[in-house]
Parts: structure tokens; C-alpha cells; sequence
């Protein structure tokens, strides 16, 4: 049986579900590059990604973003533009799976542990948030952003992270965002903890 949780945070607007069968999303559009962080970046240090992983990543969000996608409470979606992978994205999705997996925690928010990585090399004194990992792994200078996040004991497949994501109005409409031009998505599993896959897909534009 999946275990999943929910919390999602829309503009910076936190709206709560409680449960463990459904999935978490967050949101934050164009938010001005006057807010950006120091440039000065210490990434982290992710593994290779197969080509042919990264393709059947590609592949499932593309495919969903190419149809018409009912999002339920937030509308019928059109088909959109296919995303492009970014490296930096997917080093910033590959460093908050991990640090989930790791601390056995589920936010948006890094756990403010050992493993949430920009949060101990910024010396944040706190968790880290989507914005900062993001530009502490390289993509800077961006127009908007936003990260869905999902974990479930069953979840190992990417066709089934985005399944259930466009199954949740609030993550179906962000996969189907046709500002985004980018994208980076991350699985890591590890046995004994809550969900044991972890996955998280980051977005962006420039």
C-alpha cells in the first residue's frame, strides 16, 4: 500500500490537507530576481544520471504536459510546451530527495539537518527553501520557479510519480504550467524510512 503525504504551498499561501494517501506540491511564480540569493554557490555533489533515465524522466513529464489535462478545482488544462532538462534543476531535486530520504522528514523545506546540503554550506542557521537550493546549484537569474514533491513505498517508477501528481489538482496544474521551460527530477529510496522513494521534479524558466 503507497504512503503518501499532502501539504500544499501556492504563492507562499499555505493550504493544508491532512492524510497520508495523497501528495505535496508548491507553487511560487515569477517571484522578482531582486530576491535572488549571493552567487556564491557550493553545489552538491550528485550522481551521473543515465541518458536513458533522464529520457524516460523527460519522456513521462512530456508526454503528460502534450495532452489535455483535466486538473479538476483548477481547470481544464491545454497541452503545453515540452520541458527542456537542466542539469542544475535536477542537482537542486537530487540534493532535497536525498535530504528527505535522509532525515526520514516530507516538506518543501529542507530538514535543517546534516543532509540538507545549501542549508549547512550557506550556514543558514535553518532549513533551506526551494529558491535557495535552486540557486545554490546554478540556476540563477530565473523569471519563476516551482516543485512538486511526492513519496510513496510502491512510487519507483517516474510514470508513476507523474501519475499521481496529475491525479492532485494543484500538482497536476503545475506540471502543465506553460511558463516553465525547465525542468530537473530526482528519486532516491532508501528501505526503513516513512515513504522509502522520494521524489521530487523542480522547475524553472529563465
Amino acid at each position: 500500500m503507497k504512503k503518501i503525504a499532502f501539504y500544499s504551498l501556492i504563492c507562499f499561501t499555505l493550504i493544508g490537507c491532512g492524510g497520508v494517501d495523497e501528495f505535496d506540491t508548491l507553487r511560487t511564480n515569477h517571484i522578482p530576481n531582486a530576491e535572488a540569493s549571493s552567487n556564491d554557490t557550493k553545489t552538491f555533489d550528485v550522481p551521473d544520471i543515465e541518458s536513458s533515465v533522464k529520457q524516460g524522466y523527460l519522456e513521462a513529464i512530456n508526454n503528460a504536459r502534450a495532452k489535455q489535462q483535466n486538473c479538476g478545482k483548477e481547470g481544464i488544462k491545454k497541452a503545453v510546451n515540452s520541458l527542456v532538462w537542466s542539469d542544475e534543476l535536477y542537482a537542486a531535486a537530487y540534493e532535497h530527495s536525498e535530504d528527505l530520504a535522509e532525515s526520514n522528514t516530507f516538506s518543501h523545506d529542507g530538514s535543517g539537518t546534516s543532509s540538507d546540503w545549501t542549508a549547512e554550506v550557506k550556514n543558514l542557521g535553518r532549513e533551506s527553501i526551494l529558491k535557495e537550493r535552486i540557486e545554490n546549484n546554478g540556476y540563477s537569474s530565473w523569471k519563476t520557479i516551482g516543485e512538486n514533491i511526492t513519496g510513496g513505498t510502491n512510487q519507483d517508477l517516474a510514470q508513476e510519480a507523474v501519475d499521481a501528481w496529475l491525479k492532485s489538482d494543484g500538482h497536476c496544474a503545475n506540471l502543465m504550467n506553460p511558463a516553465y521551460k525547465d525542468v530537473g527530477m530526482a528519486h532516491v529510496e532508501k528501505e526503513g524510512t516513512r515513504y522509502t522513494h522520494y521524489w521530487t521534479q523542480n522547475f524553472g524558466a529563465k
